[in-house]
């Protein structure tokens, strides 16, 4: 699949893309099947490293959990996609199961990865840190707890709390805590079962408050460059390379250690 000129530009204006329809109906009634069955898991008993760093809402590690999840380290809706954005030889970071459940207060506004003055675009190619992406296993309407997105916040020079964009800090502390709304944002509150969503990491971005008696349920695979290095805690067990195809385990192993954020 090629990409076209008109999604680059909205990539990189926006610094995301809602691909609508990205999976079929077979495919997010499967996913939510091995959902069910993986729900229960205990990924104490995988061992590996920094169990304290893992989610767990409800099942991080998912694709150690059952490799077949490890087809959306490159599912055919998006690999294209990451190629662009992050390099023909991109690295898996971390992956979730990740579910909004009823009554979900909402989270922090944040970004994984600092802003960048273009937006994380040199020379006309895309130099992105980290790209994120959502695999959405239901539908999500208004008041469900909602993902939501300050479009082009990737390039901000301010931050939400009138202070430079990029402090020098880390960057999961450049949040604001305890506001639901910001200027700007984007609140995907029209999501079927089987969109994708892709976005820069540099975002600011946030899950919305859940006051329905629905839960949202996502797969969450989070991506970087060639010389990215995994999450503390979610390097891939042997077992599960050797469950994957050559292409996927390639995607799971990285030379490099923990991820740090390239400057």
């Amino acid at each position: 699949m090629t990409i076209s000129h008109e999604r680059r530009f909205e990539f990189d204006i926006q610094g995301f893309l809602h691909l609508r329809g990205a999976m079929a109906a077979t495919e997010v009634r499967d996913c939510l099947g091995w959902a069910r069955a993986a729900e229960g898991a205990d990924t104490a008993e995988l061992g590996g490293e920094h169990p304290d760093r893992l989610i767990n809402r409800p099942v991080s590690r998912i694709i150690d959990v059952d490799p077949r999840f490890a087809r959306f380290l490159d599912h055919p809706a998006v690999s294209a996609y990451l190629i662009d954005f992050l390099g023909p030889r991109y690295k898996h970071i971390d992956n979730e199961l990740y579910y909004t459940y009823p009554g979900y207060d909402g989270g922090p506004w944040h970004r994984g990865v600092r802003a960048h003055p273009t937006g994380h675009v040199v020379a006309g190619r895309f130099i992105c840190p980290m790209v994120k992406v959502f695999y959405c296993l239901t539908d999500v309407g208004p008041g469900q707890g909602e993902f939501a997105v300050v479009p082009g916040s990737h390039r901000a020079h301010f931050d939400v709390d009138g202070g430079p964009a990029d402090r020098g800090d880390d960057p999961l502390h450049r949040t604001a805590r305890g506001r639901i709304d910001l200027p700007g944002q984007k609140v995907f509150d029209d999501v079927a079962a089987g969109d994708v969503i892709i976005f820069n990491e540099g975002l600011l971005h946030t899950g919305r408050p859940n006051p329905s008696g629905k839960t949202r349920k996502t797969v969450i695979v989070n991506f970087g460059r060639q010389d990215a290095g995994p999450w503390p805690g979610y390097r891939a067990l042997p077992e599960t390379l050797q469950s994957v195809t050559p292409r996927q385990a390639s995607i799971l192993t990285s030379d490099t250690g923990m991820w740090v954020e390239p400057r």
